[in-house]
């Protein structure tokens, strides 16, 4: 049959596949845009959107967002979900009551969390009040010993103090080795300071009373044409150490000229004086005797907590205990309960008074 009048033989193959794929192409294309609106819409409204680990609802908006770090530094690893749950709590831990801040007297702000039923004292201590009464007494001076006899008289101080005069008469005695020698066999770490004899006086009574014995001596110089030998002029006195310079030049070290036989401690004495030098815990007072300056070896002492103090002296009536330093000394010595043993080279009734206020104990 002639295509004209439609035979099988002019039919128009290629055209008809072309439909059919076409028509297979379009349908499945509606499918899949069918499914993945539906599964679209499902994911939407069962609300399964992906959220980050650190949630940022709660963050003000006014606060800037710091800056991430620059590419070539280390960024840390965040934290995966189930890193963030919390472990499993023993039930102790679950039943435990809310936190609070704790209030201290003062509003500190700095108090941590505590537990709202949790006791606390009034001062805001953790673990609860009590109240408890209690009495006691000190003396407030150690005694680490008893029974220690300092020259047949009993010490219970542990640090002993000692103020020694080594004047010219005293270097003349010979006594001065066995004194130290049995100071420093019971109290080897004793606090020395060595005078020049004298007692206790106001400087500026010693200084006048001084003064006056120059003039007199200078007239008796113009009325019997015999010079005035002794000093002139006198130094204000102060502590320093035995074993420096100054102390070579003590009258009590080198010895004068102006008296007979008193060639000093470094001659008359040279063993015990090089032990003497070669302690760091000796002083001495310099100036002389007239100066009458021991209360600044009893305040040095006193200042470094000694228990005891031992005094060798000669008491004479050169040497008063008189004047507001005295009586300063006097009651430091009372209110640190500090034992007072006197020994003395002569003398001693003029300072009798002075040495009961202290409650003084004599070595014979």
């Amino acid at each position: 049959m002639p295509p004209s009048q439609g035979g099988l033989s002019g039919f128009d193959w290629k055209a008809f596949f072309k439909r059919t794929i076409v028509l297979v192409f379009l349908i499945s294309l509606a499918v899949h845009v069918l499914l993945l609106v539906g599964f679209g819409g499902v994911a939407i409204f069962k609300g399964q959107m992906p959220k980050m680990p650190f949630a940022a609802e709660n963050m003000p908006t006014e606060q800037p967002i710091a800056a991430p770090p620059p590419m070539d530094e280390a960024m840390p690893e965040e934290s995966r979900p189930e890193d963030m749950m919390p472990e499993e709590t023993p039930a102790a831990e679950e039943s435990a009551p809310p936190l609070e801040m704790m209030t201290v007297p003062g509003g500190a702000s700095w108090a941590p969390a505590i537990p709202k039923d949790m006791k606390t004292s009034l001062t805001g201590t953790v673990g609860g009040t009590g109240t408890g009464t209690g009495t006691g007494t000190g003396t407030g001076k150690g005694t680490g010993r008893s029974g220690v006899k300092l020259f047949g008289i009993e010490v219970k101080a542990k640090k002993l103090g000692v103020i020694v005069s080594v004047n010219k008469g005293v270097q003349s005695s010979g006594r001065l080795p066995a004194i130290f020698e049995e100071i420093f066999k019971l109290f080897p770490d004793s606090l020395v300071f060595l005078t020049n004899g004298g007692g206790m006086e106001d400087w500026d009574k010693a200084l006048a009373t001084f003064n006056q014995t120059v003039e007199e001596g200078k007239k008796k110089e113009k009325e019997s044409k015999i010079p005035y030998r002794g000093p002139t002029k006198m130094e204000k006195p102060k502590a320093a150490r035995f074993n420096s310079g100054e102390a070579s030049d003590w009258v009590c070290v080198r010895g004068s000229t102006l008296v007979a036989d008193y060639p000093g401690l470094r001659e008359k004495h040279p063993e015990l004086f090089e032990d003497l030098r070669k302690r760091s815990n000796v002083w001495f007072i310099t100036s002389y005797k007239n100066a009458n300056a021991s209360y600044l070896a009893f305040d040095e002492l006193l200042k470094r907590g000694v228990e005891a103090i031992y005094w060798y002296n000669t008491f004479d009536k050169d040497s008063p205990i008189e004047g507001k330093e005295s009586e300063r000394i006097a009651q430091q010595i009372k209110d640190s309960k500090t034992e007072i043993l006197i020994q003395s080279q002569g003398g001693g009734e003029s300072v009798q008074e002075w040495l009961s206020k202290v409650d003084a104990k004599f070595v014979k």
